[in-house]
C-alpha cells in the first residue's frame, strides 16, 4: 500500500503544474547555520547516558558547519559545468539564529537568541565562516535563502523546560535543542518545527519570521526571495506574512504539513503540492522531486543511483529536477567518514548528470521561481 501511494504521489507531482523542455536542476540544502549535535564529545556523553543518539541520522552526523566543511563542498561543486559553463550551485537554506543558552532563563520564562555570526565565532573562533560563505556566494556556487530564525519551536521548547521535561533539560545542559529522547509520537520533529502553531499564535510566528527576514538581509546583503519552512510545517497565515516580507517562492516537499486545531487538539494535516502551483497571495510553490540524502543510511552509491532515476523521471516528464540534500550529508565532525563518503557520492552524481544530460542547467531556487513566473518560451503551465 505504501509503495502504491508513493508511486501515485510521484505521478501526481510530475504531471501537474509547470513543465519545460529546459533541463533545469536545483539542489536545495536545508539547516545551514543551525546547531544540532555540538561535538563528538557530547555525542559520546549522550551514548553513555543511554540516549542512543546513533539511532538518529541527524544527531549522528549533523553539527554547525566549519570553513573546512564548506570548502570541501565547494571543491565538488566546482568539478562540473553545465551547458552555460556554470558550476553546480547549492541553494543553502539558513537558520539565521540559535538559542543563546548563556542568557536564557527558562525558570523566569526568558528566552534569548544569538545571530549565527556569534554562533560561528563561538564554535569556530579560529575561522571566519561567514567570509567563507561569502566566497561561495561570489563564485555562484552557494546561494543563501531563508529557512527560519532558529530551527526551533520556541514556545513549546520553553514550556517543556519549565515543565521539567527530562529530555529537554538534558539537551539544554549540553547546549542542544533536543536529544534522541525528544522524538516521540507527540513530538515527531523533536521541537525543530519552528512554525508549528502548537503553543504559538500566528502573530508570534509572524514576529519571529519578520526578525528572521531582517537578520538574513543584514547577514547576506539582500532579501531572500524564496523560503522553506522548518520540517515543512506551515499554514496560510505564515504565507500571508511571507508575502508581506517579499517572499515570492515557497520551497516544499511533496507534502506540506499544515497545523490544524480541532477542538483544542492540534494535528498535522498533509497537503500535496506541485511545482508551479500558486497560492492566493501569488506565491509559487516549487517541489522537491529528487533526493540525495546518503547520511540516513550511509550508502551514497545507492543514493546516487536512486537520485539519477528520479532526475531521469523528472526530465522525461519535462519537470525541473529539484534535489533535496540536507547539510548533515556534508559534515564530518561527529562521524569522520560521513562527509568524505557523501561528497564523493555527490561528485559522482553531478558527473553522471552532466555526462548524460549535456544540456542541463544548474539554477538556484530563486532562478527557478523567476523562470516559472516569466514562463520561458519553451515552458507551459498545465
Amino acid at each position: 500500500m505504501a509503495f502504491l501511494l508513493t508511486q501515485l504521489k510521484r505521478k501526481y507531482v510530475n504531471l501537474r503544474g509547470y513543465h519545460t523542455r529546459r533541463l533545469l536542476l536545483v539542489i536545495e540544502s536545508d539547516d545551514w547555520g543551525s546547531i544540532r549535535m555540538p561535538s563528538r564529545a557530547v555525542f559520546e556523553k549522550l551514548q553513555e547516558m543511554g540516549d542512543a543518539p546513533e539511532r538518529d541520522a541527524f544527531l549522528s552526523n549533523d553539527c554547525l558547519e566549519s570553513s573546512r566543511d564548506l570548502e570541501n563542498l565547494y571543491d565538488v561543486l566546482r568539478s562540473v559545468r553545465d551547458k552555460n559553463g556554470r558550476p553546480a550551485v547549492f541553494t543553502a537554506n539558513f537558520a539565521v539564529a540559535n538559542p543563546d543558552f548563556d542568557r536564557i532563563d527558562w525558570r523566569k520564562g526568558l528566552y534569548c537568541y544569538e545571530g549565527i555570526r556569534d554562533t560561528y565565532r563561538r564554535y569556530h573562533p579560529e575561522e571566519d565562516v561567514l567570509t567563507c560563505i561569502r566566497r561561495g556566494m561570489a563564485e555562484g556556487i552557494f546561494f543563501p535563502q531563508l529557512h527560519c530564525r532558529e530551527h526551533l519551536n520556541v514556545n513549546r521548547w520553553m514550556k517543556a523546560l519549565r515543565a521539567g521535561a527530562q529530555d529537554v533539560q538534558t539537551a539544554f545542559a549540553n547546549r542542544m535543542i533536543g536529544i534522541g529522547a525528544s522524538f516521540s509520537e507527540n513530538n515527531p520533529f523533536g521541537y525543530m518545527d519552528a512554525f508549528n502553531t502548537i503553543c504559538s499564535t500566528d502573530a508570534e510566528l509572524a514576529e519571529i519570521l519578520e526578525d528572521a527576514a531582517g537578520m538574513f538581509r543584514e547577514l547576506f546583503g539582500f532579501d531572500s526571495e524564496t523560503f522553506v519552512a522548518s520540517c515543512f510545517v506551515w499554514n496560510a497565515a505564515l504565507e500571508r506574512k511571507l508575502e508581506q516580507l517579499g517572499i515570492k517562492g515557497i520551497q516544499s516537499a511533496t507534502w506540506q504539513n499544515v497545523p490544524v486545531n480541532e477542538g483544542g487538539s492540534f494535528r498535522l494535516k498533509r497537503r500535496i503540492r506541485y511545482t508551479g502551483e500558486k497560492n492566493r497571495f501569488g506565491q509559487v510553490y516549487t517541489v522537491r522531486n529528487c533526493s540525495y540524502e546518503p547520511a540516513y543510511q550511509q550508502n551514497p552509491e545507492a543514493c546516487v543511483q536512486q537520485c539519477m532515476e528520479e532526475i531521469d523521471r523528472s526530465f522525461a516528464n519535462r519537470k525541473p529536477a529539484v534535489i533535496t540534500s540536507h547539510r548533515f550529508n556534508y559534515i564530518g565532525e561527529i562521524n569522520l567518514k560521513n562527509a568524505e563518503r557523501n561528497l564523493a557520492g555527490l561528485k559522482e552524481l553531478l558527473a553522471r548528470v552532466v555526462k548524460k544530460y549535456p544540456d542541463v542547467e544548474f539554477v538556484t531556487s530563486s532562478e527557478l521561481y523567476r523562470v516559472i513566473q516569466t514562463k520561458d518560451k519553451e515552458g507551459r503551465s498545465a
